[in-house]
């Protein structure tokens, strides 16, 4: 079966405010025969649950949001669902980790200190005569909006990349970055239908930077920094709570509805 992936509103958002996001854990408790208690977390069944409402949907909107829902025949198929108070980013306070694809010859250090006073961000260094990349691929539509922020710090005054790509387009912003922190953003959408999207910091031969936060959003603008450490905001295998999804209609061409998604953690 194809991916199936929730849509993105023509205006760029995922979802609108104010949105209800429950964790869900479960504990096993064993009684023994002589009154001992054992007891274990369930790590499974935990899951999330997002309670969404959206008004004012034009037809498209609307139309794209019954097509899922059939098409994933309501609750029976998966979907990815990006959420959309997360960061999309898996591992964003671990540079070092395997979320992260670093090119030979690029230098990642840890411990570095961050826009907050603490000891969060990580020099990169390209220690290389070309240019060096790290980067992160994550399973989404290339050609959504996406807002890919990161804060950045040189010693002297410079211009950093910042990357967006698919497997047929790619766009590349020159941001300016000096000796203080400053937050940087590529946004915009990929002329690109494909399922693969990648964002990426690419240095020049000898260039160094601090950086710290970094943060992938489907939508126009960045939001506070959420850190990441392991799993991302994408949920590769969520699905409808409910078997019907209502639409009302509010007035011409408006559109109203209700409707919650859960995923396992």
């Amino acid at each position: 079966m194809a991916n199936l992936f929730f849509p993105q509103l023509a205006t760029g958002a995922m979802a609108q405010y104010p949105i209800k996001k429950t964790a869900v854990t479960r504990t096993i408790t064993n009684l023994m025969a002589d009154g001992s208690i054992i007891v274990q977390a369930d790590t499974p069944a935990a899951k999330m649950i997002w309670e969404m409402a959206f008004t004012d949907l034009s037809p498209a909107d609307a139309t794209a949001l019954q097509a899922h829902f059939q098409a994933c025949i309501g609750p029976y198929h998966a979907f990815t669902f990006i959420d959309p108070t997360d960061n999309m980013l898996a591992d964003s306070t671990d540079l070092t980790s395997i979320s992260w694809v670093r090119s030979a010859l690029l230098n990642v250090s840890d411990g570095a200190s961050d826009p907050n006073g603490g000891s969060g961000a990580f020099l990169l260094t390209n220690t290389s005569s070309a240019p060096q990349q790290i980067s992160q691929q994550l399973a989404v539509p290339a050609n959504y909006q996406y807002c890919f922020s990161l804060y950045a710090l040189s010693a002297v005054p410079m211009t950093l990349d910042l990357v967006r790509q698919g497997a047929l387009a790619s766009a590349t912003n020159t941001l300016s970055v000096g000796p203080a922190w400053t937050r940087i953003i590529s946004t915009g959408r990929l002329n690109d239908p494909g399922t693969q999207f990648t964002v990426a910091i690419n240095l020049s031969p000898g260039q160094q930077v601090t950086v710290f936060g970094l943060q992938l959003e489907p939508q126009l603008q960045p939001s506070r920094y959420r850190p990441t450490v392991g799993r991302s905001g994408v949920y590769a295998n969520a699905h409808w709570a409910s078997d019907t999804l209502s639409m009302v209609s509010q007035a011409p061409n408006l559109f109203s509805t209700s409707f919650a998604i859960q995923a396992n953690v």
